[in-house]
């Protein structure tokens, strides 16, 4: 058994020991606070992480699988329930169809019958739509077609047929709890309406409610009248970390779990809900789609974390969760906090998981709801680490907004460069930290200077001391994923300096002004300055391969040779002329050499903010004359006068 899941085995088997003490009445005060000091509670969290044993660390970073097409009716004697989440379209599940009616204008049989389920789990937001071809049902279908719904209410009555009684349907057929629309169509003789074939049929709502602990008075921090269990209370939402909280809960009726993992309440972690919630809020992420039970409902909720950048984590309490945002670091672990047995880290992430190019999959109302791949998003810096493309698809299941699938793809493509799995044994004083906890790592024994989030954590019930499993934590990265810089932060490697780091973070916090100044303060290096950088004869100027000094890296530029100047004109023997290129990934490789007559066009200025000077050669009079130069500024310009505004002054 790998490593991974031997640590999810201890946490299960840690819990039964933990259920022992309870049960028992010990005392060795280890139980983490928030879960219910009685055995049955303590039993039931056990069942859950035991549950989920099987599950490998390394299944936190790995797509889930892709869910069928949410725009196909299911028609299945034992289809499972769905829960629908979010606002948007739905085919539903067929739950009873029928032909009926006595004859008309020769037409016997001229009605159908058909009860289609959306959504269980108590009553929706609505309204219920019904919609034909992805469209509202228009009035071209007034006199042949009629429907009657109800959103879930408990106390729903059977749904009535508008075009009279229907065979094996009647006042017994409640279906309480649940969102449903029976559908009545009438066929005609001449067949008018429905001669190619029904259309396309499906509902349209904003689907469940949900419990938010900060509209909760009784949570801390809370205020409103939400509680947990009573749904009266929930309202609508599309925040995915809310519907997280609510599936983990469990949705009831009657006192009787109908949908959702049934967890109590003081196995989840609400305090992280509240926090995660507003991040999504914060970023506009949000949540649409369904899932079905029988079924895997921890597959569910992972798939319904993923919509706000998370991961269920299984805790030694419950259930705790992970989510990318930016981190404040809680404390430090030095060597001074080494436990008894030695840590273990993992340089890199393996090769098949360090990706360097990820297309992100998320379900498209312009599509027809279907699940269709949004552009990928490629790294060249990590594309040349690796050497070779490494590519996957990601499907967001429960996203409908390319923007946000964009942003969590992203968010996959850097965590799959952290430092991960870091198993670091601690002393007795930071085992209060829990899953999803920032701490710095100060370990240079370990190669380590670096922030890093907590995954899991296990506790020796003899000793006291804590093993955390850890993922690195890159700052800048977030900048990278939430759009806000064009720039992916490097790959972190053992060793790299606060120094270094802080240099790193610079470029994401304040990309363009921290890139301007590295161009602005670089300067080139010939491999053969014997003939100079520029060689240049009457009609062409050749620019050798050479090196761009940044103050913070350094890059190969490949040669090349200029014939035109930058407005498409010939050279002209016996002029000087300013050779540029522009870089704004300052990346190097091949690049396209310019020239002009004029300084002020080849010069880094606030208009030109990516260009790189590389001299000023004068081309010969004569044919057969050659003539070399090269440098980093014009003449006569300095350096020292970069600032924000202005980078080269004449």
């Amino acid at each position: 058994m790998s490593k991974a899941l031997k640590t999810v085995g201890k946490i299960a088997g840690g819990i039964a020991l933990v259920a022992g003490i309870v049960a028992t009445g010990g005392a060795l005060g280890i139980v983490a606070p928030g879960i219910a000091a009685v055995a049955s509670t303590v039993a039931t969290v056990a069942g859950v992480v035991a549950g989920v044993a099987q599950i490998g660390a390394q299944a936190l970073a790995q797509p889930p699988p892709a869910r069928g097409s949410i725009t196909q009716l299911r028609i299945d004697p034992d289809a499972p329930s769905p829960y629908v989440m979010g606002e948007g379209y739905f085919a539903g599940v067929l739950r009873h169809r029928t032909g009926y009616g006595a004859t008309l204008k020769k037409v016997p049989n001229p009605y159908l019958w058909e009860v289609v389920v959306y959504c269980v789990g108590g009553a929706i937001a609505g309204p219920l739509t019904p919609q034909f071809d992805f469209k509202a049902v228009g009035s071209y279908y007034s006199s042949f077609f009629a429907h009657t719904s109800q959103l879930g209410q408990n106390s729903a009555s059977a749904l009535v047929p508008p075009y009279g009684a229907a065979p094996g349907w009647g006042s017994s057929h409640r279906l309480s709890g649940q969102a449903a629309i029976g559908w009545n169509y009438k066929f005609d003789k001449d067949g008018e309406r429905y001669a190619s074939g029904r259309p396309v049929a499906g509902a349209y709502a904003k689907w469940v409610r949900v419990y938010d602990p900060r509209k909760d008075s009784t949570f801390p921090g809370g205020s409103g009248s939400h509680r947990l269990g009573n749904e009266v209370t929930y309202e609508y939402s599309e925040n995915p970390a809310l519907h997280a909280g609510t599936y983990a809960f469990g949705r009831y009726r009657n006192g009787k779990r109908v949908f959702g993992m049934g967890l109590p309440r003081e196995a989840i972690d609400f305090e992280a809900i509240a926090t995660w919630a507003n991040d999504c809020d914060a970023n506009d992420w949000r949540i649409f789609g369904a899932v079905f039970e029988p079924g895997d409902r921890w597959r569910n909720l992972r798939d319904i974390c993923i919509a706000g950048g998370g991961e269920p984590l299984p805790l030694n309490t419950g259930i705790g969760f992970h989510w990318d945002r930016p981190r404040v670091v809680l404390d430090t672990i030095t060597e001074a906090d080494a436990g008894t047995v030695d840590a273990e880290v993992t340089a890199m992430q393996s090769y098949r998981d360090r990706i360097n190019r990820i297309v992100p999959e998320y379900t498209s109302e312009a599509d027809n709801w279907e699940l269709v791949k949004a552009a990928p998003i490629v790294n060249a810096q990590y594309l040349e680490e690796d050497g070779e493309e490494v590519s996957t698809s990601f499907p967001f299941n429960l996203v409908k907004h390319r923007k946000q699938a964009g942003q969590l793809a992203a968010y996959r493509l850097v965590n799959a460069r952290e430092f991960y799995p870091i198993t670091i044994p601690c002393k007795p004083r930071l085992r209060r930290y829990r899953p999803g906890d920032c701490l710095h790592i100060n370990r240079p024994d370990l190669g380590l200077d670096t922030p890093a989030i907590v995954l899991k954590r296990e506790i020796d019930p003899r000793t006291l001391e804590v093993t955390l499993t850890m993922i690195g934590e890159t700052p800048n990265k977030h900048a990278f994923a939430l759009g806000k810089t064009a720039t992916a932060p490097a790959t972190p490697a053992l060793g790299q300096t606060p120094e270094e780091r802080d240099r790193i973070a610079a470029a994401a916090s304040q990309p363009a002004a921290y890139i301007q100044q590295q161009i602005a303060l670089s300067y080139t290096t010939d491999y053969d300055p014997a003939d100079g950088l520029l060689v240049a004869t009457d009609t062409t100027i050749t620019v050798e391969a050479h090196l761009r000094i940044y103050p913070d890296r350094q890059v190969e530029v490949g040669g090349g040779a200029i014939t035109t100047d930058n407005t498409g004109a010939a050279l002209v023997a016996g002029s000087r002329y300013h050779v540029f290129y522009d870089d704004a990934e300052r990346a190097g490789g091949a690049v396209g050499y310019q020239a002009s007559l004029y300084s002020n066009v080849a010069a880094l200025k606030p208009a030109t903010p990516a260009r790189h000077y590389l001299g000023s050669p004068s081309l010969p009079r004569n044919s057969g004359e050659t003539s070399s130069s090269g440098g980093s500024a014009p003449s006569g310009w300095s350096r020292s006068e970069f600032n924000e505004t202005n980078y080269y002054i004449p």
